[in-house]
């Protein structure tokens, strides 16, 4: 199989296994209720797999480093088959409660070597002419597996039932570890080093956070996700049943999901062009400080939305943004950490990614009960700027290397 080829199919693995993390969304919160689950432990429950990987990421990173992407990511996606397995036990369990959230926990554990180690196998098989497009394809299929979740979940759950809907991600993510054992072959193994004089485990970490682009880069990631992935994803459904942005007469919910998949769409095109920009171009950077500014005017604009058509414009903004930010940024990773250390590289954008999501809905339900989400999303987008003289600093490093 070509390098091309395979990437393809690491990005299909990636998407079929992040399905088992947005399949418990749209059934839970229901099926908790009738369980008697109490609304506190819910959220809990929901949480956990981004709580189990802020812990776990570290380890992950340490384990591709030493044993390459392929079994980490086999075995993270078999942990993710018994994760969505302990839902469909947790229906006919005396304590469901207990069942949903040790599956979310597990999942979650599976999940941070399949995402990590997803874009580490990408990073070992990739070149510099060609890793824009290969990263691309599989952040791309990362972004598009939780929705891609929700929508299976919901849809099995209603024509058939909530254990169907389990049962259906359950087979997915085992099928998902099967493709990953065949086609993720020899070259997703580790490239390394002559280890350290000293023999620490540490001198590898203290390599990665010594690189200032790479500490950017981790900083630059937590303020995205923390703006997209938690405030505005907690918010949107609250923000549009104030505003009355309802579409095609549906409720807020719906209306929020329906505008939630414009914001994705937009940044899905936007990641996949900058791929293959990215392989055609120079400069990694370029994008950076023209995409920031597409996210924070995004924000502005719905904070200010007072009809559907500048709420649209507005998403469209923060999606094509945040693609135009991402995919620079993780090529730019691949570039500049020594591919010994790339999947502890890895492990750290992923543990910020997780930490600025994890931040991002706690702050954003209370700034906007105490200020308004109008005049939070506006404060998110000055937030955004922030990002000016870091995304600056890499540019002009950039062009010194370059010089």
């Amino acid at each position: 199989m070509t390098r091309t080829r395979q990437s393809w199919a690491i990005a299909a693995i990636a998407f079929t296994g992040g399905v088992g993390g947005g399949v418990v969304f749209p059934i839970l919160p229901v099926v908790g209720v009738q369980l008697g689950i109490g609304g506190a432990m819910i959220g809990l429950i929901l949480s956990a797999n981004r709580i189990a990987r802020l812990v776990f990421n570290p380890a992950t990173g340490s384990l591709l480093d030493r044993f390459g992407a392929r079994w980490p990511v086999v075995f993270g996606l078999l942990l993710e088959t018994v994760g969505t397995g302990a839902y469909s036990m947790a229906l006919s369990a005396d304590r469901p409660a207990l069942w949903f959230l040790l599956g979310r926990i597990i999942w979650g554990l599976g999940s941070s070597l399949l995402l990590v180690g997803a874009l580490a196998a990408i990073m070992s098989i990739s070149q510099d002419a060609s890793r824009g497009g290969m990263t691309a394809r599989v952040r791309t299929a990362i972004s598009l597996g939780f929705p891609g979740g929700l929508v299976i979940g919901g849809l099995v759950a209603d024509i058939v039932s909530d254990n169907a809907a389990f049962l259906v991600a359950t087979g997915l993510s085992l099928a998902a570890a099967i493709g990953a054992a065949c086609v993720m072959s020899e070259h997703a193994e580790p490239r390394r080093r002559a280890p350290a004089a000293n023999g620490s485990r540490w001198v590898a970490w203290g390599e990665v956070l010594s690189l200032r682009t790479l500490r950017i880069i981790f900083a630059a990631n937590a303020l995205l996700f923390f703006a997209v992935s938690g405030v505005l994803l907690a918010t949107v459904a609250l923000a549009v049943d104030a505003r009355h942005l309802l579409l095609f007469g549906l409720g807020a919910q719906g209306s929020a999901g329906l505008l939630m998949a414009v914001l994705m769409g937009a940044r899905a095109s936007a990641s996949l062009a900058c791929g293959r920009y990215l392989d055609r171009s120079a400069s990694r950077t370029r994008l950076l400080l023209p995409a920031m500014a597409g996210v924070a005017i995004g924000f502005v604009v719905f904070g200010l939305a007072t009809n559907l058509g500048l709420a649209i414009i507005g998403l469209l903004c923060i999606g094509a943004g945040a693609g135009g930010l991402t995919i620079p940024m993780l090529t730019l990773l691949g570039d500049v950490a020594p591919s010994h250390i790339h999947g502890r590289a890895l492990s750290v954008y992923q543990w910020a990614s997780d930490l600025g999501g994890a931040l991002g809905p706690i702050l954003g339900l209370m700034a906007g009960r105490w200020i308004g989400y109008g005049p939070s999303y506006v404060a998110v987008g000055l937030l955004i700027l922030s990002m000016v003289l870091p995304l600056r600093y890499l540019a002009a490093d950039e062009q010194s290397r370059h010089a």
